[in-house]
């Protein structure tokens, strides 16, 4: 699947950067905390829960195209933050090898984004997406976590602690409640040996691949009867 770029569409667009993901088991999220405290980063917003659909198509081409490690590749997500399911986003996130960045578009004349997908099928939200992606896209998995948020001192470089996450299926709104904890690094790619030289050394979480569209679609398996 080719990276998506297109002027029209997008109202936002983040500088390339690297995103650097640690996992632990539940209920060790305190690890994460503790080492952002010592190490002087600062909560930067208050704590909100995450609300995301991911998008795919028939042959499930974002997740194949994760899995595979193709070196150019995408996920399609719905955003909103606690109970406000009148504010929502579309994001797509591009990746081309370790560096990635977000096209983010406001949506507009969303009343209940749960409701709209209920009612996806010949929605408007439905021709949105098929007129920026040129095909048919669906919604395969929903997720919700708790996240965190911290900032290191004047340097660009943002912590997140993902909590609490549950993956459900769009179709069935079968659950699952997720066994682990993520705390992830972001900052530009000029920022990187700032990264490496401040806290790589420090750091003895071990860096994984990771991506929650993938590990939910895994999960839920039988249960993504599109």
């Amino acid at each position: 699947m080719e990276t998506y770029m297109e002027n029209k569409q997008k109202d936002k667009k983040d500088l390339k950067r690297f995103e650097r993901k640690y996992i632990e088991r539940k209920n060790n999220a305190y690890l994460f905390k503790s080492f952002l405290i010592r190490n002087k980063f600062f909560k930067k917003y208050d704590k909100r829960m995450v609300n995301s659909i991911y998008f795919d198509d028939l042959n499930f081409s974002s997740f194949k195209d994760n899995v595979d490690g193709n070196t150019q590749r995408l996920k399609i997500r719905i955003r909103w933050y606690d109970e406000n399911t009148s504010l929502v986003n579309l994001e797509i996130k591009n990746k081309n090898g370790f560096l990635g960045w977000k096209n983010i578009i406001k949506l507009k004349g969303i009343i209940n984004i749960e409701e709209d997908i209920k009612n996806y099928s010949n929605s408007q939200l439905e021709n949105n997406l098929k007129v920026i992606f040129k095909k048919n896209m669906f919604p395969i998995i929903k997720t919700r976590y708790s996240r965190e948020y911290y900032e290191y001192g004047n340097v660009n470089i943002r912590a997140t602690v993902d909590t609490q996450l549950e993956f459900f299926s769009v179709k069935t709104n079968f659950k699952i409640n997720y066994d682990k904890e993520i705390m992830e690094f972001k900052y530009p790619a000029s920022d990187d040996k700032i990264f490496r030289d401040l806290l790589i050394s420090k750091n003895n979480f071990r860096f994984q691949k990771f991506s929650k569209y993938v590990v939910g679609v895994n999960l839920l398996n039988r249960n993504l009867l599109v």
